[in-house]
């Protein structure tokens, strides 16, 4: 049986994957840094009993990464998906107003990058052994489009488009470092997406974004580790 684990889980792009995954008759373990506020969470939980499993996790706090991945001794992972991140304030456009040039909220740009590149790191360090111990031995980090130096034509975001662009240089030299382990590591780019962070505009749902994800990942292999995708399976460039 196939054990999928998400960070980040309570909402959104997270939440859409527990919800499919669960769905497809996955095991799911589920990480929120609030499980009694993830209401929307427990009731996919609740509609498949036994194959959702609901842990608190604040990425950002160290001590609750050790412990996290304490009580997950012995579990094996076949997939994890690092995709708890932020933008920093939003809604958008008045949240990019604090990754500007002339108006750069250095605090928060210290939040993103800790949130989006060090805990990332941080809790696939504590949940390696996981992974090895899983059959598709696959990491996915959740990058974004926007963390595409080629295709960065407009400027702006500069903290979360930073922080992203980091993450993917993570996902590469982790795909070097686990390679003779087995371990697949991609970054994944999951379209402009109506979420929270995406707004009304975005062309993808976030039923549309996680059905191309999900298709993606179970397709993978070791000769895609490395690698920058989309959700139609394609290479973002760098």
């Amino acid at each position: 049986m196939t054990t999928v684990l998400i960070t980040g889980a309570n909402r959104g792009i997270g939440l859409e994957h527990v919800r499919q995954y669960a769905a497809a008759g996955t095991e799911v373990i589920a990480t929120c840094r609030d499980p009694a506020a993830a209401t929307e969470l427990q009731a996919i939980a609740d509609a498949h009993p036994g194959k959702v499993r609901i842990e608190a996790l604040s990425v950002n706090d160290p001590a609750s990464v050790a412990a996290f991945g304490e009580r997950l001794k012995g579990v094996a992972i076949d997939v994890l998906i690092n995709n708890a991140g932020t933008y920093g304030p939003i809604p958008l456009p008045e949240g990019m107003a604090h990754q500007t040039l002339t108006g750069m909220d250095y605090e928060i740009w210290a939040d993103i990058l800790a949130t989006n590149v060090v805990s990332p790191f941080r809790v696939t360090a504590a949940l390696i052994d996981n992974v090895k111990a899983g059959q598709a031995k696959t990491i996915v980090m959740m990058s974004s489009g926007l963390a595409s130096i080629a295709g960065n034509l407009h400027g702006g975001s500069h903290a979360y488009r930073s922080s992203k662009a980091a993450l993917n240089m993570l996902a590469m030299g982790l795909s070097i470092d686990l390679k003779a382990d087995g371990v697949t590591v991609i970054a994944m780019a999951p379209g402009w997406t109506r979420t929270a962070l995406g707004g009304p505009d975005a062309p993808y749902s976030v039923e549309e974004s996680v059905v191309g994800q999900q298709k993606v990942i179970a397709g993978l292999s070791l000769a895609d580790s490395g690698k920058f995708i989309d959700l139609a399976g394609a290479e973002v460039a760098w």
